[in-house]
């Protein structure tokens, strides 16, 4: 305070002096002399007053323009929910339904057109406009906050397409929005090789629009993690195709995101969530199945409830009592799937605590655990012997279904008097895997380059064709030699449909005798698969890809 007043002080002397010099120097000079007196005494106050009157009106306008330009901008922005992400300096708008990329230049034009609606701010046009631009760079993506709706249509998107329960539907969003924001990074989630494909595509998007992974955390094996690093997330089977997903990231990949990060900033992490916030103590148990497991307990489990012990020959009904280290793999294998578990111990450490718990019935020089079966055995050894026994490779066989093999392997065992044994689609494809990996399978579905020898698809449909061929030639020669007929039929030949000639083949292998099945009842080939190998075998006598020509039955 005393410096201000010793300043102001300086600052009278200061004019005081310069008004002295000025006197001083023109005090010989009237006319000057009278000018300064004049200015000094009759004109410097009024400047003055005038100069400082102007200058609080600027004060008062700058005030107002600025609490007009504050109030139209937050007025703009909440009526345009508008976002920026700087890692890849793109910009978006919220509709209070659904998050969209937008174009910077969208965004002037509206701003331009919003305030050109504002005569108060036309002199200001420029100056808001970059306030605008400036409040929006500072608005995180990020950090948006989704209306109801918005959380709802994803949750619904994805559940119970992808995953059964809402619960964990949202518990895999936090998780998403956890690596984002990198959180928790030493957690270890596994998830279903099958969702590889869909978590490679949500991350390369997740990329592209803010710059940031969000799969960093999921993984797909067990690769000797900290048991009390791991996590599992359930997801549904249908994930390995893009058709169940695809239009989940092709429509709502941006309210994926935020919600995502939304769930993470609510919950704080994945790990809170479900301690503090699920409902569910079946899905807290799976997600911590891991973290809380014994791996010992976990083993004997397995050996209480798959294997059989202390069973001789002669009380074993179904003759087994002996399982393999290749068998022991497989049952282990399952009991892990049927838990939905990953493989959570490397198969020598495995083997090794099976010999030490059953080390009286392990014989090394066999590889084999002896007096040991299994219920789950004799369906195992059952249709391993009826592939080995009806199964051989065929380059010119396209495919052959799942169902069919199915049913193949219960006439199989009609055949040979085994008890037919209960099998799934799934069974077959687990089984298959496991012990015929070489195979080419397709969709889960279609087994391609092997037939069977109790059903030789393509010689049925051969068959089949030269009957129809030899009818058709018969119809022929019946109308030829009935003039009747010559006087109001067209022509006496005409083309066939490649869907008359399917149904003709299903007929006629439903009542005909064949030597390929000892059964009554007969399979009848996908109408795909006759259509394929019509295409492949009558190529020059197709018309438009939807009949056999005349010519064909003529010859």
């Amino acid at each position: 305070m005393e410096k201000i007043e010793n300043d102001i002080e300086a600052d009278k002397k200061n004019m005081v002096e310069t008004i002295d010099n000025l006197l001083d120097k023109y005090t010989e000079n009237d006319y000057m002399y009278q000018k300064i007196n004049n200015y000094i005494n009759n004109q410097l106050c009024g400047i003055f007053e005038t100069m400082n009157t102007q200058h609080n009106q600027r004060v008062i306008r700058m005030t107002e323009l600025t609490s007009e330009q504050d109030t139209f901008i937050q007025a703009f922005l909440n009526n345009n929910q508008y976002f920026y992400s700087s890692s890849t300096d793109n910009f978006f708008f919220y509709d209070g339904q659904h998050y969209q990329l937008y174009n910077e230049d969208d965004i002037l034009h509206e701003v331009i057109n919003t305030i050109s609606r504002d005569s108060s701010l036309m002199s200001w046009k420029q100056k808001t406009r970059l306030n605008i631009m400036k409040r929006i760079r500072e608005t995180n993506l990020l950090q948006s906050i989704p209306e109801s709706q918005t959380i709802q249509s994803v949750i619904d998107s994805i559940c119970p397409l992808l995953f059964t329960t809402r619960a964990e539907a949202k518990l895999f969003l936090t998780v998403l929005g956890d690596n984002i924001f990198r959180k928790q990074q030493t957690l270890i989630y596994i998830i279903d090789p099958n969702a590889k494909f869909f978590l490679k595509q949500l991350n390369n998007m997740c990329q592209m629009f803010i710059g940031c992974n969000l799969s960093q955390t999921f993984k797909h094996k067990y690769y000797d993690h900290k048991y009390e690093d791991c996590r599992i997330i359930r997801i549904n089977r249908s994930i390995k195709y893009d058709s169940t997903w695809g239009q989940i990231l092709n429509t709502n990949i941006l309210d994926l995101i935020c919600v995502s990060c939304h769930y993470s900033l609510r919950y704080n992490s994945a790990d809170e969530y479900i301690e503090n916030y699920c409902n569910s103590d079946k899905l807290i148990e799976n997600i911590f199945y891991i973290k809380n497991m014994n791996i010992d307990t976990l083993v004997n489990d397995f050996i209480e409830n798959v294997l059989d012990i202390d069973i001789t020959p002669k009380t074993t009904s179904s003759g087994i009592t002996q399982i393999s280290w290749k068998n022991m793999q497989y049952l282990w294998k399952q009991f892990l799937t049927d838990k939905d578990l990953p493989a959570l111990v490397f198969l020598q450490p495995l083997k090794t605590m099976l010999i030490e718990k059953l080390n009286t019935y392990y014989l090394e020089e066999k590889d084999t655990f002896t007096g040991i079966c299994s219920k789950y055995l004799p369906v195992i050894n059952t249709f391993l012997n009826f592939w080995n026994e009806t199964m051989v490779e065929d380059e010119l066989e396209t495919e052959l279904e799942i169902e069919e093999i199915i049913l193949l392997f219960r006439k199989w065992c009609e055949i040979n008097n085994q008890n037919i044994s209960n099998i799934n689609d799934k069974n077959v494809l687990d089984l298959l895997s496991y012990y015929h990996p070489q195979l080419e399978i397709e969709q889960d579905k279609y087994i391609g380059k092997v037939r069977c020898l109790l059903w030789d698809k393509q010689l049925e449909i051969q068959i089949a064709m030269d009957n129809l061929k030899v009818d058709m030639q018969n119809k022929a020669k019946n109308m030829s030699s009935n003039s009747l007929s010559r006087m109001t039929s067209p022509g006496i030949y005409h083309n066939i449909s490649i869907y008359d000639a399917y149904t003709h083949y299903s007929k006629y292998t439903t009542t005909a005798s064949s030597n390929n099945l000892r059964n009554k009842q007969r399979q009848i080939v996908s109408k795909v698969y006759f259509e394929k190998y019509i295409f492949d075998n009558y190529q020059e006598y197709i018309i438009e890809s939807k009949f056999i020509s005349s010519d064909w039955y003529m010859l």
